[in-house]
């Protein structure tokens, strides 16, 4: 996996001129600190045991780091290379008691150093997966939108009642035409009763506020099924009477939608009573 990831990097690099990364961009070998060893070099102020390890930074930050071996280093693993330990090396410094005899003769990453070096390419290895399942089931006519939140459905169903009240009263046929184009548009199940209750407090008599507050906290693809949804109610007579007009302009007004928006749904709405015949 290492070689993998190492050679997609250099094959990045390769593809771009280094101007394009910066100087703290590339692949970088480094050490970091193990042990103190007994080791003495004349005119050094110490030799160490470091982890030789082979990074990849971008922009200066290490987005990956290999441990590839030993090393002694000098200054702490902050100076030059005074000699690279193979396995029968670090055996015999072992041996001669010049090295901790408890650390492991072979350098290894630790679960640790595996789970921040992989996690991210796991991520987005995943997240690549999903993108193209997504795409894949796009291409195969499947419907990948997911239900509208539980609030917005909510905010729906009220508006379409306070729509279904403009001609005076909601009846039996307006309340399952707001079930069915509610529970289409908002793509949840919902049933009569839900309708109901929400219908059994509407108050007829709207402020500015209250349109203000049916558009609150929502986005703006759910303000327009909302816009959506009550221009299909209001015509699906064939005819506007002037309070559906009005309570049309005022919650468009109330949830700051552009005239140009207010058109778009609107034809989206006449779109959708070829397709979904309200009678």
């Amino acid at each position: 996996m290492s070689r993998f990831l190492v050679a997609l990097f250099v094959g990045l690099l390769l593809a771009n001129s280094a101007s394009a990364f910066g100087e703290g961009t590339g692949l970088f070998e480094d050490f970091e600190f193990v042990d103190r060893t007994t080791i003495e070099a004349a005119g050094e102020s110490g030799i160490a045991l470091c982890y030789s390890t082979n990074d990849i930074r971008l922009l200066g930050f290490t987005i990956f780091s290999d441990i590839s071996g030993y090393a002694l280093v000098t200054e702490a693993c902050e100076g030059e290379v005074a000699r690279r330990l193979t396995p029968a090396d670090m055996q015999d410094l072992r041996d001669s008691g010049q090295i901790n005899p408890t650390v492991p003769l072979i350098a290894r990453n630790s679960l640790d150093r595996n789970l921040t070096n992989y996690g991210l390419w796991a991520a987005i290895i995943l997240g690549l997966i999903a993108v193209i399942i997504r795409r894949a089931k796009s291409l195969l006519g499947y419907d990948l939108r997911g239900p509208l939140r539980r609030k917005t459905t909510q905010r729906i169903i009220k508006a379409l009642c306070h729509a279904g009240q403009c001609d005076g009263v909601i009846d039996s046929h307006d309340i399952a035409l707001i079930r069915k184009t509610a529970a289409r548009l908002t793509r949840r199940a919902l049933r009569t009763a839900d309708i109901v209750k929400v219908a059994d407090k509407i108050d007829a008599r709207l402020t500015p506020q209250d349109y203000v507050a049916l558009g609150n906290g929502l986005r703006d693809g759910e303000k327009d099924v909302m816009m959506q949804a009550v221009f299909y109610l209001t015509l699906q007579n064939g005819r506007l009477l002037p309070a559906e007009y009005e309570f049309l302009t005022s919650l468009a007004y109330g949830i700051g939608m552009p005239g140009e928006d207010f058109r778009r749904v609107m034809n989206v709405a006449l779109g959708d009573l070829d397709l979904y015949p309200a009678r």
